[in-house]
């Protein structure tokens, strides 16, 4: 009996703590939203602009930044320093270089061929190609779960290209703030990623699996941290991908 009772007080516990974990985690998201919807409010863009940012929404919502404004809530020296240690930016002409690279070339000249191997159902070691085909694999069942997506849904998608173009929207964006670019430099880079983007997908399903199958070959990583920001894209009513359409045809203002 003693040890059914102390049994039963240690479930007890754990449902407590399992109730105030799901609480403060809503919490925090309340109050994340909140931060954010302030911050768009304190530095509003005209819709045209806003719709050019939406290619960068992967990153910006991974980081718990609006999709929707220029300025984010990291300081300008801890921005600095993670252009310099993730992303090789540390001056103005590697801003450049790097976008430029993104653009024109960018890691899907790499790997889309490996991409399109995989889709095709060849097989590869480890040692081939490191953890891609597993992460590849990974992805699409994670995307059939979470997203609801078909096998069938992947069958549009012949590139990573949004894993380039989400990054190079971003990079413009930080490079702005901490002065790398002008803020006309930043626009052109921007404009140039959503144009670009705009022709390469038909869909912004299209686009996060493109992003997601991005993360999974090129960067060898699994997608289970970015696809809550899927969810919000996807599926909420009012998230920047259900505003705005991914054909930039009819909106050419900047």
């Amino acid at each position: 009996m003693c040890s059914l009772k102390i049994v039963g007080i240690i479930v007890a516990v754990v449902v407590l703590l399992i109730v105030g974990l799901i609480i403060a985690s809503k919490r925090i998201v309340k109050n994340a939203k909140k931060s954010q919807l302030e911050m768009e409010a304190a530095n509003p863009l005209p819709k045209e602009k806003q719709h050019l940012l939406a290619y960068g929404a992967n990153i910006a919502l991974y980081r718990s930044e609006s999709p929707r404004i220029l300025p984010v809530k990291v300081d300008h020296e801890t921005l600095k320093e993670g252009l310099s240690s993730y992303w090789d930016v540390s001056n103005p002409e590697e801003a450049v270089e790097t976008l430029e690279w993104l653009l024109m070339e960018g890691h899907r000249a790499r790997y889309d061929e490996l991409f399109m191997a995989l889709k095709a159902g060849q097989t590869f070691t480890e040692e081939e190609v490191g953890k891609s085909q597993k992460c590849y694999e990974s992805a699409q069942e994670v995307m059939m779960k979470q997203l609801s997506f078909a096998k069938s849904d992947y069958d549009r998608v012949d590139t990573i290209a949004a894993w380039d173009f989400d990054r190079a929207v971003n990079i413009a964006r930080w490079s702005y703030i901490v002065g790398y670019l002008t803020e006309e430099q930043a626009w052109g880079y921007i404009a140039r990623a959503a144009d670009t983007g705009s022709h390469f997908f038909q869909s912004w399903n299209d686009y996060f699996i493109s992003f997601a199958f991005g993360r999974a070959i090129a960067y060898e990583g699994d997608i289970y941290d970015i696809i809550w920001s899927g969810k919000e894209l996807l599926k909420e009513d009012g998230s920047i991908w259900n505003e705005f359409s991914i054909n930039r045809s009819a909106v050419q203002k900047v």
